[in-house]
């Protein structure tokens, strides 16, 4: 038989202690990227006269931002499901915001959370172990692109 969920480890999911930072970090940019898409078209100054250091079109590069932050910020928030359906709105304010169990507990729309602080931070480390392997995907996927 296998270990419970909250006895798992970061050596467990093969996870080093700077790839846990680095996850970690990307989460922290969550609240970040979400305010920097943009819907629309954006008003793009343009006065004739020659501009220097934008390579490309803005539209374009804007676009393309666009979308880098939207599969950023979806793939964060399909982790938290991938985790655990029945909480993945408190593991995405935890990861998002770095709140510890204690500041999360009892969220104003969600309520108490359904489980104790072991279980919590186990459903946690799988959280990430999820991200891990969608950013893994995510950047093989990106490495077949044909340019």
């Amino acid at each position: 038989m296998g270990k419970r969920l909250r006895d798992m480890t970061w050596d467990d999911y093969g996870i080093s202690k700077h790839r846990y930072q680095e996850l970690k970090a990307f989460c922290l940019q969550y609240e970040e990227k979400k305010n920097k898409i943009r819907y629309g078209l954006s008003s793009v100054q343009n006065d004739g006269a020659p501009a220097g250091g934008g390579v490309g079109r803005p539209t374009e590069r804007q676009a393309i931002d666009n979308e880098q932050y939207k599969r950023d910020c979806l793939m964060i928030e399909e982790a938290a499901v991938r985790a655990n359906p029945g909480i993945w709105k408190y593991i995405l304010k935890s990861v998002t915001l770095g709140l510890p169990y204690e500041f999360i507990e009892y969220d104003a729309e969600q309520g108490k959370i359904p489980m104790c602080r072991s279980d919590f931070y186990g459903t946690r480390r799988k959280f990430y172990a999820i991200l891990n392997e969608l950013k893994i995907g995510a950047q093989i996927e990106h490495q077949n692109v044909i340019l």
